[in-house]
């Protein structure tokens, strides 16, 4: 069995080798004399109706004997347009403008944010209402707790002795410390002629709302008889009617946006929320490199009775390009830019070179002849149905005609035949590529 097996494999090479010697030279290798870098691309290739084979030149197939047709690109009869299920449009002309959408969280505006700080230390005798849980709304002056404080009663003596001796200096260094603890009442007290007290009101400083959820631990913080040290945080006071939305806005969308532009807000209960004015008030600077996205801050006034910090809001607002791509006023349609628009499915790409297939001519007969033409692209929108559109910064003109469906296939072909393509932008036979000794 061994042996009949090397037969026929012997047999089979030099019937091969006997198939290859009837061949014409020049179908296996190509032989040139001619020795011309400048002759022109002539763009004929010729192919085999039945076997996949691929010639530069008319006649008959070397492997099967049929007739070869020569491969044509860029012009397509009517059936071949049906076959090839091509579609046109016609290149557009706008503004490069989107609409970006986002969530955003409210909360309070820490501009607006105070810290009641005990600038004295004693012992808490007395907590007000300030102190039993949040959003409590209080008064600039209001009192918060009283202290049991050795060191005010004896700052006070100190005050008391002074006055009594006429010493200007020392009673106004005194005044100052008390002060800077923010007690100066107490110290007019004295100076007013009552006696020392060994119990201080610790008061806010300013107005606002309470905010408890800094301090886990409230009424352990503020339980009676416990000591404070100098300069311990008490409360957290906000203005309640100051909120911020922070909305994270995808890289790419961000650049359609400038600070100052409006914005429409909405939140999931109340709808719309047209009675809010909000803008963008900070554009972040930087890209957050795990979410890619750029922060869009509003500050928000007068919004406390339709919206509480933790409502979730939508954001919407209008992206329009200026003609130097760089945001433009949407208030303003006089600052937009008006570039060529085309769908993103009239244009191939392979991620560094784009193109698209151009309508260069029609004949009586219905043919259509198409020309390649490279792009340059800008920004990839949305247009109003909801379709990819890409602005075309230089290739195309408005009034031209492209390829939607059907464009890969004008590609194919066109790289068959050897002429400039996607990928052969001087054509597969162009001198460089088909350089030959």
């Amino acid at each position: 069995m061994r042996s009949h097996t090397l037969i026929f494999a012997a047999a089979g090479l030099v019937l091969g080798a006997g198939l290859i010697a009837l061949l014409p030279q020049d179908t296996l290798f190509t032989v040139s004399t001619v020795h011309d870098h400048a002759e022109p691309v002539t763009g004929e290739r010729w192919a085999c109706p039945m076997m996949d084979f691929i010639g530069n030149k008319p006649g008959d197939c070397p492997v099967c004997g049929m007739k070869m047709t020569k491969v044509t690109a860029g012009e397509l009869t009517r059936e071949q347009q049906r076959r090839m299920g091509v579609e046109l449009t016609t290149v557009t002309e706008g503004p490069a403008e989107i609409v970006v959408r986002g969530y955003g969280t409210a909360d309070y505006d820490n501009r607006f944010t105070s810290v009641v700080i005990a600038r004295v230390a004693g012992r808490i005798v007395k907590r007000y209402m300030a102190t039993w849980g949040c959003c409590e709304t209080v008064g600039k002056g209001a009192p918060i707790i009283d202290l049991y404080s050795p060191e005010a009663f004896a700052a006070q003596g100190e005050l008391a002795a002074a006055i009594r001796l006429g010493n200007q200096a020392t009673v106004q260094a005194i005044k100052d410390r008390f002060q800077r603890w923010n007690l100066a009442e107490v110290a007019e007290a004295v100076i007013a002629g009552e006696a020392p007290q060994d119990i201080v009101t610790i008061r806010s400083p300013v107005a606002g709302q309470v905010v408890m959820r800094e301090f886990e631990k409230v009424n352990e913080m503020f339980e009676l008889g416990k000591e404070i040290m100098a300069d311990t945080p008490l409360l957290k006071l906000v203005d309640p009617d100051k909120l911020t939305v922070v909305i994270h806005v995808p890289e790419l969308r961000a650049n359609f946006l400038r600070e100052g532009q409006k914005v429409e807000l909405a939140s999931d209960d109340r709808g719309p929320l047209p009675q809010i004015e909000a803008k963008i008030d900070r554009l972040g600077r930087e890209i957050d490199p795990e979410i890619r996205s750029r922060e869009v801050r509003l500050y928000l006034t007068g919004a406390s009775k339709v919206l509480q910090p933790g409502s979730l809001v939508s954001a919407r607002m209008k992206g329009v390009l200026g003609a130097d791509l760089h945001p433009a006023n949407p208030a303003a349609p006089d600052t937009w830019g008006q570039f060529p628009l085309i769908p993103k499915t009239a244009v191939i790409s392979t991620g560094v070179r784009h193109v698209a297939w151009r309508v260069a001519g029609r004949t009586p007969d219905g043919r259509i002849r198409f020309e390649l033409a490279p792009l340059a692209l800008g920004p990839r929108i949305e247009d109003e149905a909801g379709n990819d559109v890409y602005v075309i910064r230089a290739g195309l003109k408005p009034g031209d005609e492209v390829a939607t469906q059907g464009a890969f296939l004008i590609d194919s072909q066109a790289q068959l035949a050897g002429t400039p393509s996607l990928l052969f932008p001087q054509g597969a036979l162009a001198p460089a590529a088909a350089h030959q000794h």
